[in-house]
Parts: C-alpha cells; sequence; structure tokens
C-alpha cells in the first residue's frame, strides 16, 4: 500500500484497519447456550430456594414488551407469557453476546473468562439497578441468585464465543514495511 492509497482510504477505513469483528455464528450460539444457562439458573434457584413459581422470572422478562399487567406470575403457567419473554430474552443475549465479543476480540483470549465474568456482574447491574427506571418490577431480582446467574451468563458467554472463534488481536505497531 502507497502512501497515496493510504491517503485515499475512508475515515471509518483508517479507524477500524486491522479491528476484528465478532462472528455471525459463535455470536449467536454463545448467545442462545448462555441465555438458556441463565435462564435455567434463574428458574431452577428461585424455585427451589425462594420457592417461587419456575415460571416466575419468565413473567419479569414478559412485562417488558407486555407491560405489568403480566405481574406478578399467576398460579398457572400461561405459554403466551413465555414465548414473549423468551422472545425478548435471546434478543438481549444476541445484543450482548456482540457486545462482550467485540471487547474480547480486542484482548487475548486468555483472558476471556475473567472479562466474560465481569461483563455478566455488570450486565447484573445495570439490568437491576439501571434499568429499574423503566422496569420498575427488576428491583425484585435483585439478589444473590441474579447476581450469580447473571456473572455464569458473562462467563459462559466468553468462553463459548472464544472456543469458536479463536482469531487473536492483530498488534498494529507502526513500523512501516520496507520499501519495495
Amino acid at each position: 500500500m502507497t502512501p497515496a492509497d493510504r491517503d485515499n482510504k475512508s475515515a471509518v477505513y483508517q479507524r477500524t484497519e486491522g479491528m476484528l469483528f465478532p462472528r455471525l455464528g459463535p455470536a449467536l450460539v454463545a448467545a442462545i447456550v448462555a441465555g438458556l444457562v441463565v435462564a435455567m439458573m434463574e428458574m431452577i434457584l428461585g424455585a427451589v430456594v425462594l420457592g417461587q413459581p419456575w415460571y416466575g422470572p419468565l413473567h419479569m422478562i414478559a412485562a417488558i414488551g407486555m407491560g405489568p399487567r403480566v405481574l406478578p406470575p399467576p398460579p398457572a403457567f400461561d405459554i403466551g407469557v413465555a414465548m414473549v419473554a423468551i422472545s425478548i430474552h435471546m434478543l438481549l443475549s444476541v445484543v450482548y453476546a456482540f457486545i462482550l465479543a467485540t471487547i474480547l476480540l480486542a484482548l487475548r483470549s486468555s483472558m476471556a473468562w475473567w472479562v466474560g465474568l465481569l461483563f455478566g456482574i455488570a450486565l447484573y447491574y445495570i439490568n437491576f439497578y439501571g434499568f429499574t427506571a423503566m422496569f420498575p418490577w427488576f428491583a425484585e431480582g435483585r439478589g444473590w441468585i441474579g447476581f450469580v446467574s447473571h456473572a455464569v451468563y458473562g462467563l459462559v458467554l466468553a468462553l463459548v464465543y472464544r472456543g469458536m472463534d479463536k482469531r487473536e488481536p492483530i498488534r498494529v505497531t507502526g513500523a512501516r514495511p520496507p520499501a519495495q
């Protein structure tokens, strides 16, 4: 590449040159696996430890799209509410997967486990403290079960993604190749 070619590149291309972007397949697989793990943890631990209906977290999530009329969970399981909740939950998981994958691709793969763990913990605080302004019922989900399951979510998300996308960041040194 000549200096003239370098000058002709767009500003966006210049800023992203050498940057790795997440791969669709690994991000989707990681999002689905981690999303299912966190959902199962929340439902099982809520039922076993707290004695709540196992489908309670589904109503909390579905209320994002359906409004608070689906709260609290009724005595019987509602498939319509469950379908809305699963759709919202998986859509959010995909968005979070692309965010985390972008971060992970800028770092060495050996850092994935702790970056994922910190990402999951950050999501817990964003979801259960930040989003309560829009969705006040999320305050009910605060506690160790939500904290642990979100930390596990980030960890699983990072490990599954990095297990499928082994690219390492490109180190740009600023040195130019010798002129030909």
